[in-house]
């Protein structure tokens, strides 16, 4: 009697699939990105981004690996810049890097062969890469309830850096691994207790205010809006003013429910007044 056959997982739809393989691969994208590559293997992922010199998020991606090979699912709208960049800086390396037209970034809500667990929504998404899927399915819905914001809805190129949009805290920032690109400016304001900048889900009793809508409390703005889905928002908010904040927090006149995970408050102790 055979054993029914795995639904084929879902494909993500707008991402692409940029592989770096060879003897020099892992060192090379150790000196770039900034995702800690050690220690990474099959059944694994991790975040990470390639940042500006001044440490702001140029594309970010989820890394896979098995062995001499990563692979890295990227924004498709970003992916292109990332192979000349990464091409740009190998100079002399034993390394290949490909845009794998071929190749699928692939999703699901239970495990599948080769997949990982998403370290953003550990037990909820297994991601992974293969030639063949089901149905395009986005993720948003996970991430917006998540407060996860996304490259492209939530952000683009050069506008914010890692710890806005909490990469660190997915372990996609190797604080110990040494220098990456942007590393000397991210690294500061960890040193220095600036970071106050933190990507946050927020839900609203009825339908959820547009992105780009004020986050206030009282006459005081704490954030805004970058992307919403039904009555769940990620917020781009200041902690010092959550934390000041002597009204409650509302949009566009409605009441917002903030969730702040406990760590984030952390980010405050040594941070100037304002």
């Amino acid at each position: 009697m055979h054993e029914p056959a795995r639904p084929l997982p879902f494909i993500l739809p707008g991402r692409q699939i940029v592989s770096v393989a060879g003897p020099d691969a892992r060192d090379l994208l150790q000196r770039l990105v900034t995702v800690d590559l050690v220690g990474l293997e099959p059944g694994n992922c991790r975040p990470g981004a390639l940042l500006t010199p001044q440490g702001k998020i140029l594309v970010d991606f989820l890394v896979l690996a098995d062995g001499d090979t990563v692979w890295l699912d990227v924004p498709a709208s970003a992916a292109e810049g990332l192979l000349k960049r990464l091409t740009l800086f190998k100079l002399r390396a034993r390394a290949e890097i490909v845009l794998n037209t071929d190749l699928l970034a692939l999703w699901s809500t239970t495990p599948f062969p080769g997949a990982a667990q998403d370290p953003r929504l550990p037990g909820r998404i297994w991601r992974g890469i293969g030639e063949a899927g089901s149905e395009p399915r986005a993720l948003d819905r996970f991430e917006i309830e998540a407060g996860i914001p996304a490259f492209g809805r939530d952000y683009g190129e050069a506008e914010v850096f890692p710890t806005d949009v909490n990469l660190d805290a997915f372990g996609g920032v190797g604080w110990k691994k040494g220098c990456f690109i942007g590393q000397e400016v991210v690294s500061r304001m960890k040193r220095r207790g600036t970071i106050r900048k933190r990507s946050l889900p927020a839900v609203f009793a009825a339908e959820a205010p547009p992105p780009g809508t004020a986050v206030m409390a009282g006459t005081v703005t704490v954030g805004a809006i970058s992307s919403s889905l039904g009555h769940h928002t990620v917020i781009l908010a200041r902690l010092d003013r959550l934390k000041a904040a002597e009204h409650y927090c509302e949009a566009d006149g409605q009441e917002a429910n903030i969730v702040v995970p406990d760590e984030f408050w952390a980010d405050l102790e040594a941070a100037p007044k304002v």
